[in-house]
């Protein structure tokens, strides 16, 4: 197993959740669980944020401390290229929900639509492990923390469900997000590097159904309550 980013220490993670956080919800966002009225339109955004065919989705970066939103100032859309040869292939632009599929979704003030986190519960050696499916921001509400709010609140699914909220958070990320979910306080491997953990063999499932392309994959994994 080798190491890309090492994880960090909880307490600063939770201070900056806290403080995007509250920047939004004072900013009139809500995050609410997912309902099944809302699978189609979740899953509708997370194909419009994963990019078209030939092009890569952008970054959510953050910055280090909030500030208020202003509102979305929509940015002049990049013109899909086809990818540079040995490049990795876009994301899954058919994702969908599947059955077992649970998660959380964000609203602007207007009740846009604007982020969604999609999970699978599995049980693995240890316990429970919530495997992130999909994480995604509409482009125009990127850089404001809404990403990093959704993974914070992760938990919330299992303690919704009546079970424990200590979990393994884990997934597969693209290398251009390593950075990001580091940030975020996971641990996070490096490319195509495999995680000290199985989930009854059925992590190529898993995989292949996620929003992340199937050539360019890290995985990134904590503990979570």
């Amino acid at each position: 197993m080798a190491i890309l980013y090492p994880g960090l220490h909880n307490d600063a993670v939770k201070k900056r959740h806290v403080r995007w956080a509250q920047t939004l919800v004072d900013a009139g966002f809500s995050f609410d669980l997912l309902v099944d009225e809302e699978r189609e339109e979740t899953a509708a955004l997370i194909r419009g944020a994963t990019g078209a065919a030939g092009s890569r989705p952008a970054e959510p970066t953050e910055s280090a401390e909030p500030t208020a939103p202003t509102g979305p100032t929509p940015a002049e859309p990049a013109e899909p290229t086809d990818p540079a040869p040995g490049a990795p292939p876009s994301a899954p632009t058919g994702f969908a929900l599947e059955s077992q599929d649970t998660g959380l979704v964000v609203r602007d003030a207007s009740g846009t639509l604007v982020g969604a986190l999609v999970l699978t519960a599995v049980s693995y050696d240890n316990g429970t492990a919530l495997f992130v499916r999909a994480l995604a921001t509409a482009p125009v509400f990127r850089s404001r923390g809404i990403a990093t709010v959704l993974l914070g609140l992760a938990p919330q699914v299992l303690g919704q469900a009546g079970l424990p909220t200590r979990a393994l958070l884990t997934g597969a990320a693209p290398e251009a997000l390593a950075g990001f979910v580091h940030r975020a306080g996971f641990v996070v491997l490096e490319a195509g590097d495999e995680p000290p953990f199985t989930f009854g063999e059925i992590e190529d499932e898993l995989l292949a159904s996620s929003a992340t392309a199937p050539d360019d994959r890290c995985w990134f994994f904590k503990e979570v309550a």
